[in-house]
């Protein structure tokens, strides 16, 4: 079952003096810690006097190896049962919302706003167009959320240096994919703000909208990769599904609308063009909170009547336990009932009204949104039941 090799007076694994993840490590001693509590009946293992005891512990170790090789193959950590801590669920949020705002903001530039560059430039953002401040603004918060995001991803990895072995892997992955976009997407918001806040004139529009292009593609990928990611765990099953990537993605999109609209809050007074601006906006919101709501409904009910018992714990974990206050009052609440209700109500008010009327609804998405990643992120981060299910299979297969 598992090979062994002599040291001191006993047998011991051998695997014992290599270097391993600490995480995996750390999954594999809290599968041992959990087999070491299970009785015999649960590990399947016929209670006769003699082999009772040695079976256990065999069994024992084989789900000792099965989480360690689990951890190992998955990539996933355990920090004291929890797959994901804080830091990941900021990733995912700064990162949605950032990539949903850079994107927005290039197609709004690409086809409605056409800021002028080359000699034609504003020689200072102060002599820019109300709608022109809301793109550039835009682009600015995006790009400090997208970095700051990965910032809390390059410390939840603990070593920064193994950022460098991610970009000069040979092996594509959804990881290397994802942090080539980040850079990507990092490298062109960064010039696109520096043409914006500075004067240069030497950069033509063309370039600027071959950057733009770039930065709109990427800005996609780095959306759908934010659940992708958690998608691609295949320790964690209810994130096993691909209603995870439609929801983060219209998630950011809502997000990166909100970004938008809280820039315009302070971009000055609004000319009629940036006013029409702000409800179209306001409008596809409308639509798109509209499709988070049914996806969110989907992905609950399919995972609460899900055959799979870890999902289905998870689920309920989710709207009815643990975690029902996120998900409940956090991201329905905030971050769909509320913003549905203002968003349609500014359409109706004076124009100084609807404007301070979608600031608000801005800040109740972007908690929403957080409350969204935090609660679907922590109902299925604790691994303690898929790890029982899964090591209980392995063990049976044993016999």
């Amino acid at each position: 079952m598992t090979r062994c090799h002599m040291q001191g007076d006993g047998f011991v694994p051998y695997w014992a003096g290599k270097r391993f993840p600490r995480g995996a490590l750390r999954a594999a001693w809290v599968q041992m810690r959990f087999a070491r509590r299970v009785s015999a009946r649960s590990l399947r293992c016929k209670p006769q006097a003699a082999s009772c005891e040695p079976r256990s512990v065999a069994c024992a170790v084989a789900r000792a190896w099965h989480a360690f090789r689990t951890a190992r193959t998955t990539g996933i950590r355990g920090r004291g049962g929890v797959v994901f801590g804080i830091l990941v669920v900021a990733y995912l949020f700064l990162g949605g919302a950032g990539a949903g705002a850079i994107v927005l903001a290039c197609l709004v530039d690409l086809a409605w706003v056409r800021e002028p560059f080359g000699m034609r430039a504003r020689a200072s953002l102060d002599e820019a167009r109300p709608s022109e401040r809301i793109v550039a603004f835009g682009l600015l918060v995006g790009l400090a959320a997208v970095a700051l995001g990965a910032l809390c991803l390059m410390f939840d990895l603990g070593r920064p240096d193994r950022l460098d072995a991610l970009l000069t892997s040979a092996v594509p992955s959804l990881i290397v994919v994802g942090a080539y976009a980040v850079a990507l997407l990092v490298a062109c918001v960064a010039f696109l703000a520096a043409v914006r806040f500075a004067y240069v004139p030497v950069v033509p529009r063309a370039a600027v909208v071959v950057v733009e292009t770039a930065a709109a593609a990427s800005g996609a990928v780095v959306m759908l990769y934010t659940g992708l990611l958690l998608q691609s765990a295949v320790g964690v099953a209810l994130w096993r599904t691909p209603l995870v990537p439609v929801l983060f993605a219209l998630s950011s999109l809502s997000c990166g609308i909100a970004v938008l609209l809280a820039c315009a809050r302070f971009a000055g007074p609004l000319d009629a063009c940036a006013a029409r601006l702000a409800r179209r906006f306001a409008r596809a919101d409308l639509a798109i909170v509209a499709l988070e709501a049914a996806c969110a409904a989907l992905f609950a009910g399919l995972a609460l009547a899900s055959d799979h018992p870890a999902r289905a714990a998870s689920a309920e974990s989710l709207v009815a336990g643990a975690h029902a206050a996120l998900w409940w009052v956090g991201f329905a609440g905030c971050g769909l009932v509320a913003p549905f209700a203002l968003e349609a109500a500014s359409a109706r008010m004076r124009p100084d009204l609807a404007r301070a009327t979608l600031a608000v609804a801005a800040v109740l998405v972007l908690v929403g949104g957080f409350c969204l990643r935090a609660s679907i992120v922590d109902a299925g981060g604790h691994r303690a039941l898929e790890l029982e299910e899964t090591s209980s299979a392995f063990a049976l297969r044993l016999e």
